[in-house]
């Protein structure tokens, strides 16, 4: 029988109400149901979820009801929010990089010389990262052990080598960067900000300390600014 407008709409309340109820007891180890305040929050609070447990187990080894554990939501607020686990892991995704992208693209617009606009995307990676110190699993996860490529972090691959790439290419044409292929020197350039991030920190972990291994002693950041000036830019090799 078809519903009339009204049997709809509360139909529509009844079921989000159910929704936000505590469910009939938590699994052992899993964290009590509470009803979130309103539909933001509970977006919010799985969000902030997903991006703990994605980072933590990967898409594959995360459930539904571990991401709805943990934020303290009903069972079906995944589906109600996001459409599914994947809507919900692309929305975490997207939270975490969406203003990077941005920004990036922004720097290589800008009015400067090839090597300026080079630095402003390395620094803007860099302090993206620094922010985000979880999402290096994401990129293993999405990109080294290739689980599940998210249209994300395809788009946001193809912002950072195609905008990195142009201005390579910009850069021979006005002779201020080295002859090479335009692409591998973007993804050199890409490399730097990320395995820089992660390694400095991987050896500082209580389980390398008895590795003897050497830790840096300056900023990461300088040091591949300064390895891609001298890589790069025919200014910077004629000065030394």
């Amino acid at each position: 029988m078809r519903r009339t407008p009204l049997a709809w709409s509360l139909s529509v309340c009844y079921s989000y109400k159910r929704m936000n109820e505590p469910t009939e007891g938590p699994r052992p180890g899993e964290r009590l149901s509470r009803p979130a305040k309103d539909v933001s929050d509970a977006r919010r609070l799985l969000l902030d979820a997903g991006r703990r447990l994605f980072a933590q187990r990967g898409f594959k080894g995360t459930s539904v009801r571990a991401l709805t554990a943990e934020a303290g939501v009903n069972l079906g607020a995944v589906s109600y929010h996001f459409g599914s686990k994947e809507g919900l892991y692309d929305a975490v995704l997207e939270d975490c990089l969406g203003s990077v992208r941005g920004k990036i693209a922004a720097a290589g617009e800008a009015p400067l010389p090839a090597g300026e606009r080079v630095e402003l995307v390395v620094r803007g990676l860099f302090k993206h990262l620094q922010d985000n110190p979880d999402l290096p699993r994401f990129f293993v996860q999405e990109v080294v052990l290739g689980e599940r490529l998210s249209p994300v972090v395809l788009d946001l691959m193809k912002t950072v080598t195609r905008t990195l790439t142009r201005i390579m290419e910009e850069g021979q044409a006005d002779e201020s960067t080295v002859a090479g292929d335009p692409v591998l020197q973007a993804l050199s350039v890409l490399s730097q900000p990320i395995y820089l991030s992660v390694m400095p920190a991987t050896l500082k972990r209580e389980a390398m300390k008895g590795a003897d291994l050497p830790l840096p002693s300056s900023s990461a950041e300088d040091h591949a600014v300064a390895l891609l000036r001298r890589g790069l830019l025919r200014q910077q090799e004629a000065k030394e």
